[in-house]
Parts: structure tokens; sequence; C-alpha cells
């Protein structure tokens, strides 16, 4: 199996491994405990992840080796979920630790996402970038739809200890794949992490990682406040997040307001995942040959589309549908500003601007959440208005963005980078 391959199959492992611990570290705390509210934290590692490490992480991964900072978060996410296992087995298992590992655990994973998006800009460069992003996104959405399901069925069948067994499992052929690749990258005798795309292994700045993290992290955001495409892309990936907080609302539309069973709420949800894993592969096959402003925008549009079908749906089908075009929409704009900062933030700013731009969007996403919790809740608990208002909001943010940023822009890139080249891995 070629390098570049490799490291894809490792990645969609290791997702699925993301997927996996979405429910199995809940269900082991609501197992001990009974309370929805410590089931609840235990699900949010990543949003905990990014407000203990989210800024900082981008300034330290561009000073260091990106891959290997992803070996060590791989590491590191093993390590926790073989402690649980271990504690499960004996029978002490303080809820305490099981909620503090989690946390361990989403902190490594924001390193490791940090750091991946620029791997990723080492190994690829051209149409296999916008591919490469594609097929993440499409993995993720898969394990998100696969990983629960897999849980219900290791737990009724071997038990909690397989669980976290299999999850840590994951996170090992992740590490094996990414060291397997890392090393098939010649070493250059620079000693900066900014290389040239795709062109060889990083070695880590000698100044020392700790150092002026600070100064680096306001460069980073000077870049991305100051630079009119990273500047754009981020505020409409923030506006967006925050009118998506209605996406939240569609468990509590189709149980409360339509009726629908479990089994008919589970379809409704389902239908997002499904969205979200064809969107991804919408992106990867036609993104390269497309415009990126113009595709984000049509896919925010799209994204308003599918809020305002879901404020009028009248039975969990349609409910479905549209989250599956709400979704489907996200997941294109997702993967196009991925590849879009990939290629337009110099390789030195990568891991701080990505890093600070993932927890404006994450904050942004949070702040939608409640908002939208509130105004259900004002309009007696009917969330038809609020997806309206949230269409229409998605919609008139976008256009405003791209009046006032995006539209002086955009005949500056016109294309993505149709250079199809790729790192020396594949051989």
């Amino acid at each position: 199996m070629g390098g570049s391959r490799l490291f894809l199959f490792g990645q969609s492992i290791s997702l699925l491994g993301d997927g996996l611990a979405v429910l199995a570290i809940p269900l082991l705390v609501l197992q001990l405990t009974a309370s929805p509210v410590l089931s609840a934290l235990a699900a949010a590692p990543r949003v905990i992840g990014y407000l203990i490490a989210g800024l900082p992480a981008g300034p330290l991964v561009d000073r260091a080796d990106p891959w290997r900072i992803l070996l060590a978060a791989d590491a590191v996410r093993m390590a926790v979920f073989l402690l649980l296992a271990a504690a499960v087995t004996m029978s002490r298992c303080p809820v305490a630790a099981i909620l503090g590992l989690a946390c361990v655990a989403g902190v490594a994973g924001v390193f490791f996402e940090t750091a991946m998006a620029v791997a990723v800009r080492d190994l690829y460069t051209g149409p296999r970038l916008m591919r490469a992003n594609g097929f993440l996104e499409t993995s993720g959405q898969l394990s998100l739809m696969l990983g629960p399901a897999a849980v219900g069925v290791l737990v009724a069948a071997a038990g909690q200890e397989t669980t976290l067994l299999a999850n840590a499992g994951t996170f090992a052929v992740s590490l094996v794949t990414v060291w397997r690749t890392y090393r098939r990258l010649p070493a250059t005798e620079s000693t900066d992490t900014a290389t040239a795309v795709g062109a060889k292994r990083p070695v880590a700045r000698r100044a020392g990682v700790l150092g002026s993290v600070v100064a680096e992290f306001w460069s980073g955001l000077r870049h991305l406040v100051t630079s009119p495409v990273v500047a754009g892309i981020t505020l409409l990936q923030a506006v967006t997040a925050l009118g998506l907080g209605a996406e939240t609302l569609i468990p509590f539309f189709a149980r409360e307001r339509l009726g629908a069973s479990a089994v008919l709420v589970g379809l409704a949800v389902a239908g997002g995942g499904v969205g979200g894993a064809v969107g991804a592969l919408i992106a990867a096959a036609v993104g390269p040959r497309r415009s990126p402003v113009p595709m984000c925008l049509t896919g925010v549009l799209l994204m308003a589309v599918g809020l305002a079908l879901a404020g009028f749906a009248p039975g969990v089908l349609w409910l479905a549908v549209a989250n599956a075009l709400l979704a489907g929409a996200s997941m294109v704009v997702v993967v196009v500003v991925r590849t879009l900062r990939q290629q337009v933030v110099p390789r030195e700013l990568l891991g701080r601007v990505t890093s600070t731009a993932r927890s404006l969007v994450l904050a942004a996403a949070a702040a939608g959440t409640l908002l939208t919790g509130l105004l259900t809740r004002l309009a007696g608990n009917d969330p038809r208005p609020v997806f309206v208002g949230a269409a229409m909001f998605v919609a008139v943010s976008t256009a405003s963005v791209w009046v006032g940023v995006l539209g002086r822009t955009a005949r500056r890139l016109d294309v993505f980078d149709r250079s199809d080249q790729c790192a020396p891995t594949s051989s």
C-alpha cells in the first residue's frame, strides 16, 4: 500500500475511534452514575479540549514537527483508553478519573486535528489535497454513524472493557500508519518547520517549543484578521455555525412536535449523517474544478434552504431530507474552506490560524445552540419559527460577508491549485 494511501487508511481507522468514543465514554459514565449531567459532560471532550487547548495548540504545532505531534497525540489517546479498560476490568473506575481522562483525550484530539491540517498539506497538493480532505470528512461522518452502533453491539456481546480496548486499537493503527508515512518523508536540512508544500520531512525549530508562544499566537490571529480571504471564510463559518445551532433542535422537533417514535427520531438524525458523507464526497469530486468562494457561498445558501425546509416539515421523512441537505451542504463548505485555508495560509502560520479559526467557530456554535434553545422556549417550545429565523439569518449574513469581504477577493481565487503532485510517499 502506497504511503499516502496508507496514511488515509490509518486516519479512517482513527476517525472510527473518535466515533466509538462518542458513545463509549458517556455510556460508561451513565452505567456507573445514572446521571444525565455527568453523561453529558463525558460526551463533550472535543468542545472541552478546544476550550482548554484550542488557542495554544496552533503556535505549538507551528513551532514543533507536526508529524511528531500526531504520533504523540495518538499515543496519548491510546493510553487513555487502555487505562479506562484496565480500570473497568479491576472495577476501580472513579467517575472523576473517567472525566479527567476524557478531557486528556479531548486535548490530545485538538493537537491531533491541528497538526493534521499541516501534515495533509505536506502530503498532498493540487486536486489530491481536496480529495484527501473529502475522504477524511467522509470517514468522519461515517464514523459518527457506525461508531455508536458498533459500541452498542460490542458492549452487548463482549462488555464495556472490550469496547474500550477496541477504541485503543484504532489509535494504535493510526499511530503505526502515521509513523510509517513519516519515516518515508525525506529529511530536510532546514531548521525551520516552514518547508515547501509536500516537499520534505519538517524539522522542529531549535528555539524551544514553548518560546514566544503568546507572540506567535498573536501573529497567527493578526494574519487571520488582516487576510481578506482567511478573514472572510472564517467569518462565514462563524455566522453559519451560529445559525446552525438550530440543527440541534431536530430531535426535539421530531419527538415533541411531530410525535415521532424513538426509531423515527433516529431516522431524522441519521439523515444528517448520510447527507454529510455525501456532501464530503461531492466536495472531493467536484471541488477541484470549481471556484472555491462561490462554491462556499452556494453551500451556505443551501444550508439556509435546509433550515427553512426543516421549519416547514410536516413529517419525519421531510425533516430527515431537510437534515440531509443541511448536513451535506455544511460538509461541502467544511471541505472547501479547509482546503482553501491550507493553500492560502503560509505553512509556518497554518497551525495557529487553523486552531484559532476552529476555536472561534466552535464558540459560535455553542452560542448558537444556547440561543436557539432559549428562543424555542420563548416561542412556546415550537422550534418552527426558530428554524425559519435561522435560515433568514444565515442567508442575510452570507450576503453581508460577500458584499463586505469575499466579493472583492473572489476573482483572485478563480480555481484551486491544480498542480497534481504529491509528496514522495506513494512509492
